[in-house]
């Protein structure tokens, strides 16, 4: 009885035995391979993406495999080798080998998410782990594109007016970009910088892939006289190339300038009067700036006894380039000493003003000038009369 035991126990135990090696050998041969990439997860515009992958030989034995790419619908792959497409490989015992996994989607692909799943296969079984990479599509943007904080530059005639813009490169590579710009006619363009403390002119401009460059800044002069309003100025930045061409437009907002002009007839600054007379100087005020000026007043400053007047002394408004006639009236004190004074007379506004002096010679008349006309004059009709009575004797 004690044989018979162990002969029946003997036979289970091989049994049992034999059960563990097959199956430790099943799920050794499930995982021949193992295929592994560092980018499981990326997005992308639409466009052709290459992805690094890696196959290892997990046994010491050689081994010949399939690979497969399972792709949502639309979509082509290739594994690359160098530049040769494979579908098959044969790999010594714990050989690794390094591909290129290549997406290309189709026209139709829209904006979404897609997962491919990439696998190795013999005898029609798999025998390597599963590798998925996620994939998602964005729509697309351009290459590249001009950003700035401020769009409106306010100024006058006959200032600088400085834009300043940011471009950022949305691409995948470096970009020299070449730098123009469109600017109303008559106005000059100084140029561009790369940075508003830099003085040095530029015309193009490296940026970096997927960064931004900051701060470039584009000079223009606007013209003395130029009529007040909003101008267009704009930026671009191309790379025919690359087919890149981005233009930005600028706001350029020129304010008036009010200027007043005051002068003389003639623009005679000096002129003569006799003591307790008077003089009248004909005056011009023109509006010389870029907007009306309302409510101008025209004052006059002279000596101390002196009688001045102005008319008319209110302008209420003076439109462009227009001028006004006035007259500046002078009486000099009858007592002034001859000389030279000076008589200020000043044109003015809440915006603008001018002052122009004018030197007043001023001629005394006295008595005893008017005696000796006369004593001259009796003279002369004496000798006249003495001539006229002797000569006939």
């Amino acid at each position: 009885m004690k044989k018979a035991i162990v002969t029946t126990i003997f036979p289970a135990s091989i049994l049992l035995l034999v059960i563990s090696f097959s199956s430790i050998s099943l799920a050794y041969g499930q995982k021949e391979i193992e295929i592994y990439s560092p980018i499981l997860s990326i997005e992308t515009e639409t466009r052709s993406i290459s992805i690094p992958i890696t196959i290892t030989n997990l046994l010491g034995e050689t081994r010949e495999i399939s690979l497969k790419t399972i792709c949502p619908a639309n979509w082509r792959y290739s594994a690359l080798f160098r530049e040769y497409n494979v579908s098959k490989l044969s790999l010594r015992g714990n050989e690794a080998i390094d591909l290129t996994l290549v997406l290309e989607p189709g026209p139709e692909i829209s904006a979404g998410e897609y997962h491919f799943n990439v696998s190795a296969y013999r005898d029609g079984q798999i025998i390597s782990n599963i590798l998925t990479i996620s994939v998602k599509v964005v729509r697309p943007i351009a290459a590249v594109s001009i950003e700035a904080t401020a769009t409106e530059v306010s100024g006058s005639p006959g200032s600088i007016f400085s834009f300043r813009f940011n471009i950022k490169n949305n691409s995948y590579k470096d970009l020299t970009l070449k730098l123009d710009a469109e600017i109303p006619e008559g106005w000059y363009n100084l140029g561009f910088k790369s940075s508003p403390y830099e003085t040095k002119v530029i015309s193009d401009i490296t940026v970096r892939a997927r960064s931004t460059y900051w701060s470039a800044v584009l000079d223009v002069f606007c013209p003395e006289g130029q009529t007040p309003g909003v101008y267009p100025i704009s930026v671009i930045v191309s790379e025919p190339g690359a087919g890149i061409h981005e233009e930005f437009t600028f706001r350029a907002v020129v304010t008036g300038t009010p200027k007043i002009t005051l002068k003389t007839e003639g623009d005679l600054l000096s002129y003569n009067v006799e003591a307790g007379g008077e003089l009248g100087v004909p005056l011009i005020i023109e509006n010389t700036g870029t907007v009306p000026i309302r409510e101008i007043s025209i004052y006059s400053y002279a000596p101390t006894g002196w009688k001045t007047a102005v008319d008319p002394s209110k302008i209420s408004s003076l439109p462009v380039k227009e001028k006004v006639n006035a007259v500046l009236y002078i009486s000099p004190h009858p007592g002034a000493v001859a000389g030279d004074y000076s008589v200020s007379v000043r044109a003015w506004s809440m915006d603008t003003s001018q002052e122009i002096t004018l030197r007043i010679t001023v001629t005394k008349t006295t008595y005893w000038g008017i005696v000796g006309i006369i004593v001259i004059a009796v003279a002369v009709f004496g000798l006249m009369v003495v001539f006229w009575r002797y000569g006939r004797l």
